[in-house]
């Protein structure tokens, strides 16, 4: 049966066949010596996954458990191989040769009356606005391994999530390649701005990830992530009280910290939108019937006064 979990192996395949044609395309090699630690702990996620699965089936006692860690290590690896991929694929828009959009995102910072450097001496004139920007921005690797955790004790929300990265990410990369920017000098340094401008100069011939870089500046990834983050556990109170304030804190430090536009955030908001919505068509009809499998079959006959009559 094709599972929705199988449908996303089958979209990350995909998009690895299409990073590789085009890699191969403009003879880009890959440094695959720098792939080996993520494949060393996909199998160590995968070897734990199994002795789990063994656990719940040899312990009904455990079964639960054993499901929601094993739910939870195999969302890792499919998430890890999803980050793998995809991150090529943000390297090769970079590749299309469109202008700079730095000029006209500037221009309607100004008009929305947003002025970087003014911000950004503000924050950087309270170290404790700063820090906690800081902290806020780099919780994006914690914050979607404990909503991965949240999502396995119901073994289904981490489809969703993620289906919300897999998707956001490629609608980001899109747009990328046609809105190409090189930012502000944050927090994150000039790292990405190297490699960007590397790229853009067709010097680039080796795909690592010893020192990858996120080089997206219109639309924020972050911007969609934070709302992605909040959205996936809004069936859990307690947890919004947590990531809500968090996220929202985190898209305040996008401008100073990430070094992005005002408007950059916005796009990232529109990316966010349309990929919940996508999503939610794309997994309805397989949601609808894995629910109706779900649901318990009335009996076929129903006994009255000792007399089994036909439900039909």
């Amino acid at each position: 049966m094709f599972t929705d979990y199988s449908a996303r192996w089958a979209v990350i395949g995909v998009c690895a066949l299409v990073a590789m044609a085009w890699l191969l395309a403009l003879r880009i090699t890959v440094d695959f010596g720098s792939i080996l630690p993520k494949l060393q702990v996909a199998g160590i996620l995968l070897f734990f996954s199994g002795i789990y699965v063994s656990v719940g089936n040899r312990a009904s006692t455990f079964s639960l458990p054993s499901a929601v860690v094993t739910d939870y290590l195999l969302s890792l690896i499919q998430l890890l191989a999803a980050t793998t991929v995809l991150l090529p694929l943000t390297y090769l828009a970079a590749t299309t040769g469109f202008p700079l959009m730095d000029d006209r995102l500037a221009r309607l910072d100004a008009i929305v009356g947003f002025d970087w450097d003014t911000a950004a001496k503000w924050v950087g004139e309270r170290p404790v606005v700063d820090w906690l920007f800081h902290h806020a921005y780099f919780s994006i690797s914690y914050q979607g391994a404990a909503v991965l955790l949240i999502g396995s004790f119901k073994l289904e929300r981490n489809g969703e999530a993620i289906w919300l990265f897999i998707v956001s990410l490629l609608i980001t990369s899109v747009i990328f390649a046609f809105t190409p920017a090189a930012g502000k000098i944050g927090h994150v340094g000039t790292g990405y701005l190297d490699v960007l401008m590397e790229i853009r100069r067709g010097d680039w011939s080796v795909m690592t990830y010893d020192k990858s870089e996120g080089l997206i500046n219109f639309p924020s990834f972050h911007t969609t992530l934070a709302i992605i983050l909040t959205y996936v556990v809004r069936h859990y109170r307690w947890a919004l009280v947590v990531f809500a304030p968090l996220n929202i804190l985190m898209i305040m430090s996008i401008p100073t910290v990430g070094g992005h536009y005002l408007v950059d955030l916005f796009g990232g908001a529109v990316v966010a939108g349309l990929s919940i919505i996508l999503v939610y068509l794309l997994r309805r009809p397989r949601t609808n019937v894995a629910t109706r499998e779900a649901q318990p079959r009335p009996p076929s006959r129903l006994p009255i006064k000792g007399h089994e009559v036909p439900v039909d």
